[in-house]
């Protein structure tokens, strides 16, 4: 049976226990021996690879002398890491296994930095336009619907109390792309620039005048939480997490050349706003 992907709880979880491992001076063979779990399954709870049981973390806790309010937090982290979300509890037959687990990283984020050169980023996409590209993608009539409550259902993210910040990046083919009707896309612009307007939300829009730029490879998000940050690539068979911290700084490089070519906050707001005015025009 395969490992589950990690969840940002379980990862931030694994890596408070194996810091204290390491700070007693344990391997996880010696730590292992002490408690009665093989070496692996202490590795694997630490990769956050996998769901670490509330008694396992009590022990582990116990071994390395954590006590108190301490305690309480870690075992409180280990029982939310087990915690399926909403995603997986509404849409678990909707999504797939790896997007399921984009969406509980994109719910945890504090940063959300997400490059798009082909259609209008996911969270600021109005319902026509989703079920407009998904019509476009041959997905499933009978699955539009599902997939459309899920698209509105993560935006949910950006409304909450505290939202995470969310730069998006946006290719002006994007903007001129035809999805859907004409009525389609003006709501769609129209949407896009009201959420420009919001104070944790940045759009920034790379002009035609540009050429062809760094970012032509295709879409990326890198989400940043409190702990490890993480890219996330996709295409239309399959989805990739990269962690390593030189592929990490290799996208955040990208960022900031993309940044440099591309138009400011209010030059942007006004591009959308003008394309609109055309597609209306004609």
């Amino acid at each position: 049976m395969p490992e589950p992907n990690p969840t940002v709880k379980g990862r931030q979880l694994g890596t408070e226990l194996r810091t204290l491992r390491e700070g007693r001076r344990l391997t996880c063979q010696e730590a292992g021996r002490q408690v009665g779990m093989s070496a692996s399954k202490i590795s694997r709870i630490e990769n956050g690879r996998r769901g670490a049981r509330v008694e396992d973390v009590a022990a582990l806790l116990a071994l390395y002398r954590v006590h108190g309010r301490r305690r309480e937090e870690l075992l409180d982290l280990a029982r939310e890491a087990n915690d399926r979300g909403w995603w997986q509890r509404a849409y678990g037959d909707t999504l797939s296994a790896r997007f399921r687990t984009y969406v509980g990283f994109e719910a945890d984020a504090k940063l959300i930095t997400n490059f798009e050169s082909m259609l209008i980023p996911g969270l600021l996409q109005t319902a026509e336009y989703t079920r407009a590209v998904m019509r476009g993608l041959d997905v499933p009539e009978e699955r539009i619907e599902g997939r459309v409550a899920a698209r509105l259902a993560r935006k949910s993210v950006l409304s909450r109390e505290f939202p995470p910040q969310l730069v998006a990046i946006i290719d002006e083919p994007a903007l001129r792309r035809p999805v859907g009707n004409t009525d389609i896309m003006l709501q769609q612009l129209g949407h896009l620039v009201t959420m420009a307007t919001r104070p944790r939300i940045r759009v920034h829009v790379v002009p035609l005048s540009a050429g062809a730029h760094a970012g032509s490879d295709g879409p990326f998000v890198i989400l940043d939480f409190d702990n490890a940050p993480i890219v996330h690539l996709e295409n239309r068979t399959s989805s990739l997490f990269l962690e390593d911290p030189g592929y990490v700084k290799t996208y955040r490089k990208l960022v900031m050349s993309l940044i440099d070519l591309a138009l400011d906050q209010r030059e942007s707001v006004e591009l959308i706003a003008g394309v609109a005015r055309e597609l209306g025009d004609r």
